[in-house]
Parts: C-alpha cells; structure tokens; sequence
C-alpha cells in the first residue's frame, strides 16, 4: 500500500507486495534517479514510486520518468551514475535485451555513483513471451547479480546492491521473478533519509568514458579486475549464508527457489544443509567448496536455466560429489517451481517418497477445473482495439497482419483473427518492411500508441527511406494500458504527474515523410473502413491513426464528470443472425442460447454494436 510505502516510521512491520517492498528499498536507499519503461511484472515499482516523489517531495526529492524504452531508461539511470548520484531503472526479462548495447558498455565505463538495474523475470510466461534467464547477462557483461527470496530482502538487498556498485565501481542487476515482485509479505521499514536532488558539477573523464577501441581495450581489463574483486567479496557476503544440520546430501538454492526449499524440507521433515545464494554471479566459489567437500551429494534448486547447477557441476567433478538438479531430471528446466515441485526432487535425491502423492493430487483437481468456465482474455467492453480490428477484418480478407505486443495481441483471438505475427516490441512493422517485399498479399500492420514510441519509429523511417508499401495502422488508446495505464510521449503528463509535452503520432508520422497518414476514431466503423481501403490503395507507406481513449480510462473519465453511462439494448426487431455476438463478441453481449441481449453493467455505451447489426436492432436504453 502507498501509505506504507512512505511510511517514516523505522521499525514498523507492514505487509507490502514484492514491487512496493523494491520501491520502499530505492526511497530508503536514497536514489536520485528512477527511469523505466512498464512491463509485467515490473511495473508496480515504478508506479508506486511515481506517486511516492510526489508525498516526498521536500523531503527526499528524486526525479522519475516513465522512458519511451528500456534502453533509453537505462541510458537516463546511467546519466545519473556518471556525475556521481544513484541510478536505478527498472525492466522486464526481455526489456533488458532492449537495454544490453548500453549495459555491456557500460560495465567497461564503470559506475561512479550506485547504479541497479531491475531485470524482473517471468517464469512460466505469465505475460511475456519467453523465459529467458537473464542471470546470464551477469556472466556475459561481467557484472554482479543479485538475487532477493523475500519481500523484506526485495527492500533490504536493493541498497546492498546500490553498496556493492559503488564499493567496486560496477553496474549491478537486481533480479526478481514474478512470484517475487506480485508476492506479498511482512517487511520491516528502515529510515527514509531526507535529501534534495541537488545538481552536481559535471567532471569529465574521457579515458573511461569515451569508448573508442583503445580506452575500451583498457577498461575490458579493469572490468575483469573488478569482477574478480566482487567475487572474493561475495565469498563472505552476509547475502549469502550455510543453515540446517549433519547429513551426506545437502541443497543449494538461489533466489525464491530459497522459499520453495525452506518448505520443501518443512514437509519431508528433513534438516539438511541448505546453502542459500543470493549473489549468483560472480558464483562465490570457495564458499560453494566448503559446502560439498564434506557432501556425497548435493541438489541445486533454481529456476528456469541450470545456471547454478552447471557452475557447480564444474567445482564438484574434483570432490566426486553427485549433483541433483535439471541436467539429470530432477527438477524441470521449464516454468516456475512450485513447493511440490521441489520436494519431488529432493525427495528423488534421498531416494524417498514425497509427503503427499502430488501426481494423484493434481489429477483429481483436473476434474474439478474441468468444472469451472473457460475465461479466456478478451478484449473489455468498449474496447476501441475491438472496433479497429472489426474494421480491420471486415476489409483485409487474406492479407498479411503482423502486430506487436500489448493489449491489442488479443485480436488474434476468434472472432477477429486479425494478428498473424507477434515477436517482440516493434517488431511487427519491422517484420512489415521484410513481408511488403516477399509476398503478393497487402501487409497490414498494427501496434499501440505506447510501442509506437517504444520501438516502432526506426522501421517507420526505414519503410520511408526504402519505398515500402505497407500499411501501419497505430491502435491509439492514449495510454500505456496493458501493464496499467503508464503514461507515454503521446500524453501530455509525466511521471511524478508534471506537464509533459505531447508527441502526436500524426505529427511523427508527416515528419518522417509519409505522405498518406489519417486520423480516425475507431467507433466510427465505417470511416474507419474506409480509411483503411483508402490506406490499402496507397502507392507507399500509409499510416491510420485509429484514436479512442482506453475504455477504462473512458468510463472513469465520464463518472468523474458526472456523465451518466448510457447502455444498450436489443429491441424486438433482432432475428438472432448474431453477427454481434459471432463477428464482434464484445463481453457485454450476451448470448444464452434462446435470446441476445446487453448486459447494462458491462456496456460501456460505444455504440459499434448498433453499426454492426444489419436489423438495426440494437438502441440506446431509454
């Protein structure tokens, strides 16, 4: 909660989420700057601390921005780290990917002020579209990973982080999984310093900070020095720690694995030596030494990758120590680890039975889901990314539709069908210029306002600059929707709830050089039809701006004005062809096998089902 959050009260017990508990850390810490694009499951931290600089300004000033990507967010963080204050940004797994020009050259420049990077994985893919492990871009950017198992060590390990970046002049990633960041749990609050962001004077330093290839040569050995330097630390770093009794098996855990383990051993009743590692990279090797030389085997619970596991098969082949863990089938390399799911594997190492049959357990419950009805994600009521696609279906026919990532990715979904390709953010224009030049069907492409700024530009210019013929249809709901209405350039607020300057993506759009752009409201089916024909019929690049507010934002607009929600109904007149329900399918419609009619709770009072209907059936309530 955001009142405990800022909270100034040392000492005090209160119950924070995952991402709240980092926030509270980065305030505690004292950060300078925070900069981050959304992306589940990140995007609670900065949320929270962009309404935190506003109950704290005066108090402990900081500066936070919602950046148009995650390598510009990262860039901003490290402006912060060269003239000597803390920078932090946060991330999802694959937002680092967008980041990794910037942080692998960074880590040559090496940090002067503390500098954390957030990479919040998601195993199981909750809401991403792989799972990428991205320890490993500790290994390969020769930097320091540190990995929190609580929410009290989520707060407390972040100024540890800030710590460890400044004691050895390294870029830190702080990696938290999902389970961790939307976890909840009782956090003991620290002291909130009070500070003002006051400016420092720039001292330049070419030498370390001008990466031409012969500083470069240089720095490269001063990273390895440094990286070196950390792992000695880390042998004796209270982040890691050996508890349990005398057995010949033992495990080690890393990151919320720790947890699963904890209770694991709870339910076989077993007290076996348990290394818990919270800094995976650099591996503290001599401490993982002492662990298994008096061991005759040892199981390495983590999730995702055998990160551990492989590092610790390298140290254990000089003890003749057996190793349990993915390489062998002991645990899964795919998805995130349940309790059950741990025991399981330590119970296959101590060649026992688990506490409970969790194979029958897990059968008997598919009957029972069998039960419950099917929810799949669709699209809310009103949703303008609804009237689009509809537009979309109702004119492309057999073309070709790539799309991108965000709300909208649900219209590959039935009825409307109308996504073939999903890579990654702005990729779907990118993957447009390739498609325009191989194949006989018209390329329609689609992405959100929020992607547009994010990623879409460059191949914009290049589907200019290289005489494209393709269509880019901007699905803009005015807002950063599916990770939680995050602003964007296209929106005239900032991160702590200043004025920002409006980019208009029209305006973008004429600046580039395409010559075809049309802006339309998307409830209007039919001009939206049209503007889409008219676009498909352009010799060129031609851009339809389809914008509507996010029909969230919408009907909380219209309550805060006052302005009574007007719903529909279906009048007599309908003859259950069913076109609303089987062509659009938006949730308010609802059909229960004799009759359709409008759940007025749901409507949001669009009126596209009205443009729909060919009886002209369906009305405004009176």
């Amino acid at each position: 909660m955001l009142k405990e959050v800022v909270l100034d009260a040392p000492g005090e017990k209160v119950f924070l989420l995952g991402n709240e508990a980092i926030a509270r850390g980065a305030i505690e810490a004292g950060i300078d700057i925070y900069s981050a694009y959304p992306g589940t499951p990140s995007s609670e931290i900065v949320d929270t601390l962009s309404q935190a600089c506003r109950l704290l300004k005066g108090k402990m000033d900081f500066y936070l921005e919602y950046s148009v990507n995650e390598k510009v967010a990262f860039e901003v963080a490290v402006g912060a780290s060269l003239a000597g204050k803390r920078g932090m940004c946060g991330m999802k797994h694959v937002g680092v990917n967008v980041a990794a020009d910037a942080l692998f050259s960074f880590a040559y420049m090496g940090a002067r002020g503390g500098f954390v990077c957030i990479s919040a994985d998601d195993p199981s893919m909750h809401s991403s579209q792989n799972e990428q492990d991205n320890r490993w871009y500790g290994i390969a950017a020769k930097i320091p990973v540190v990995e929190p198992t609580s929410p009290q060590e989520a707060k407390d390990y972040v100024g540890k982080a800030f710590e460890i970046s400044e004691k050895f002049g390294v870029p830190v990633i702080f990696r938290t999984v999902t389970r961790l960041n939307h976890g909840s749990g009782v956090v003991e609050l620290g002291k909130i310093p009070e500070k003002k962001l006051e400016k420092a004077e720039w001292k330049r330093n070419p030498p370390t900070d001008v990466l031409v290839p012969g500083n470069a040569r240089r720095q490269k050995l001063v990273l390895l020095e440094k990286i070196e330097k950390v792992r000695e630390y880390f042998e004796k770093s209270e982040l890691n720690w050996i508890e349990g009794g005398d057995s010949d098996k033992g495990v080690i855990a890393s990151g919320i694995a720790y947890r699963y383990t904890k209770e694991a051993l709870n339910r076989l009743e077993k007290d076996l030596p348990l290394l818990k590692l919270s800094t995976t990279n650099p591996l503290p090797e001599k401490l993982v030494e002492d662990f298994i030389s008096n061991l005759d085997g040892v199981a390495i619970v983590e999730e995702l990758d055998p990160f551990v596991e492989m590092q610790v098969r390298a140290i254990a082949g000089e003890y003749g120590v057996e190793i349990y863990g993915k390489k062998n089938g002991h645990f899964p390399m795919h998805y995130e680890y349940t309790v059950h799911t741990v025991e399981k594997g330590i119970a296959m190492m101590l060649d026992e039975s688990a506490s409970v049959c969790y194979d029958e357990v897990i059968e008997k419950a598919k009957s029972a889901n069998q039960m419950a009805p099917l929810r799949p994600p669709v699209f809310c009521p009103g949703c303008p990314h609804a009237a689009s696609y509809y537009a979309i279906k109702e004119v492309a026919g057999e073309e070709a539709l790539p799309s991108d990532i965000g709300c909208y990715t649900l219209g590959v979904n039935r009825p409307f069908e109308a996504v073939d390709i999903t890579l990654c953010m702005g990729g779907g224009f990118g993957i447009s210029n390739g498609l325009s030049r191989v194949v006989k069907n018209k390329v329609i492409a689609t992405a959100g306002d929020s992607t547009f700024f994010h990623a879409s530009l460059p191949a914009l210019v290049n589907a200019v600059y290289n005489r494209a013929n393709v269509v880019f249809v901007v699905l803009d709901n005015s807002t950063t929707a599916m990770t939680g209405h995050q602003p964007h350039p296209g929106m005239d607020v900032r991160g702590c709830g200043e004025e920002g300057h409006r980019v208009r993506i029209e305006d973008v759009a004429r600046a580039v050089g395409v010559e075809f752009v049309e802006v339309v409201n998307p409830y209007n089916i039919r001009k939206m039809e049209n503007a889409i024909k008219s676009a498909m019929e352009h010799d060129g690049v031609a851009v339809v701006v389809a914008r509507q507010l996010c029909a969230i934002l919408w009907n909380r607009e219209r309550k805060r004005k006052g302005v009574r929600i007007r719903p529909f109904e279906v009048t007599e007149d309908c003859v259950k062809c069913l076109k609303c329900v089987s062509q659009f399918a938006c949730p308010a419609i609802v059909y229960d096998g004799e009759n359709v009619w409008i759940d007025e709770t749901l409507c949001a009072g669009c009126g596209v089902c009205t443009q729909i209907c060919p009886e002209r059936a369906i009305k405004p309530a009176r």
